[in-house]
């Protein structure tokens, strides 16, 4: 093979380079370009986004016992507003045929102090406690699978770059043998284009242990094991775009943590309530009657009673004041998560900035300069001006610079997924974790 041959070799890996290159960041640009990076038999088997999170949606068991604890809490919210029950006793005193009193008596306890009301509000708390945290759960999923998601089709990409950087460096090497042998090259030449060679065969080897580890993380975050073998096709290149920061930290007061934050804090309050009123003396009415039999003679009486106990030795003075500590915790622990937030937003949101900015710098300007300098070096190959090795470190570099694009998508993905996570997008509709089901 000539050196004119070989650098047509080169510049048509440039060119195929530059087709599989992206296209959009941000969707300031053509349309997509699929990515499955798995045989063609299997292109109709492929999943899509909407795909693996429907899947979540149903089979996460996470979700499946966030669902349980919401349907739980209105069991409880029913449990709360239950009365006391009456009470029936039967008293007999004497056993002889003429001389006995039989009392029948219905006992009713009155709540006082507003127990039914505070313990309602305590267990209305708790399932809005529990409806922020399926939300706040949802959200948690959602991002995980997208972040899941665009991992495996990163991996699947830089498989392909790998496999065309390995059928590059395999028909290098042989070139090179081939023109050593004949005496055109040093044997020098030859060895280091073996050695190129087994570097991307080893790089092709990992790039492929990652499409199975990627493949089993979307597996795991969606639960179930069927996703793994099945390849996965989207838009890696278009990054959603997204609301400024300042808009974005007006929304942290809907965030699930925040809310369910809030919701604790409220329920810790309404405790409050609960101990306050456990301080008044509930009231028990009874009435009945009373069979008197004395010498044989008959007598019904009516017997009506109150009882009330006295708060002398327990005034519930220790659990009031567990329940007012509590309550400042929940408090102090409201004002934490806030925070918390807003510092986990700003560094989400930097993170998404310095991704798509970074992938938009390297498709622009990065990726277009290595085309260029491959180009170049194969055409001055071809005139005797560059060795053959110095062509194929710009292909290196061009192989590079295209997986770095890939992985600054890939983070880009990753950091918008985070957002959604901590602003608390849900599912998509249809799919929503009140509705859904296994």
């Amino acid at each position: 093979m000539s050196k004119r041959s070989f650098s047509v070799l080169l510049l048509a890996a440039a060119a195929t380079s530059a087709h599989a290159e992206p296209l959009a960041v941000n969707g300031d640009a053509g349309g997509p370009i699929v990515e499955s990076g798995l045989p063609d038999e299997r292109a109709q088997a492929a999943l899509t986004l909407e795909d693996v999170l429907g899947i979540a949606a149903r089979a996460n068991p996470v979700l499946r016992g966030a669902r349980e604890d919401v349907d739980a809490s209105a069991g409880a919210f029913m449990q709360a507003g239950a009365r006391p029950n009456p009470q029936l006793s039967l008293l007999q005193e004497g056993f002889s045929r003429g001389e006995r009193t039989t009392t029948a008596l219905v006992n009713q306890t009155i709540e006082l102090g507003g127990k039914r009301r505070a313990r309602l509000d305590v267990a209305s708390y708790g399932r809005e406690l529990a409806l922020a945290t399926l939300d706040g759960r949802a959200a948690a999923l959602r991002a995980q699978v997208i972040a899941a998601f665009y991992g495996l089709l990163a991996a699947q990409r830089q498989l392909q770059v790998a496999e065309e950087s390995a059928d590059i460096a395999a028909r290098s090497a042989d070139l090179a043998d081939r023109r050593a042998r004949a005496g055109k090259v040093s044997p020098v030449e030859a060895t280091k284009a073996k050695v190129a060679a087994t570097g991307v065969q080893i790089d092709l080897i990992n790039a492929r242990a990652r499409v199975s580890t990627a493949a089993q993380t979307l597996a795991n975050a969606t639960g179930s094991a069927s996703v793994r073998a099945r390849a996965v096709a989207g838009d890696l290149e278009t990054v959603p775009s997204i609301e400024p920061l300042p808009q974005l930290l007006t929304r942290l007061d809907d965030a699930p943590l925040s809310r369910m934050a809030k919701a604790e804090m409220l329920r810790a309050n309404a405790a409050v309530s609960v101990e306050r009123a456990r301080r008044v003396p509930d009231i028990t009415i009874s009435a009945g009657m009373k069979r008197v039999v004395t010498g044989g003679a008959l007598d019904n009486q009516a017997v009506v009673g109150v009882s009330i106990p006295l708060p002398i030795f327990d005034s519930n003075k220790g659990a009031l004041l567990e329940a007012a500590h509590k309550a400042e915790k929940a408090s102090a622990d409201f004002d934490g998560e806030k925070a918390g937030l807003q510092l986990e937003l700003t560094r989400a949101y930097a993170g998404y900035e310095s991704a798509t900015q970074e992938a938009q710098r390297l498709k622009s300007d990065v990726l277009p300069a290595a085309r260029d300098a491959l180009n170049a070096m194969s055409r001055g190959y071809a005139l005797g001006k560059f060795s053959f090795l110095d062509v194929l470190d710009a292909q290196r570099t061009l192989f590079q610079e295209q997986s770095r694009y890939v992985r600054s998508l890939m983070d880009a993905h990753a950091a918008y997924a985070e957002l959604g996570r901590i602003i608390g997008t849900p599912l998509p509709s249809g799919l929503s974790p009140a509705t859904s089901q296994p």
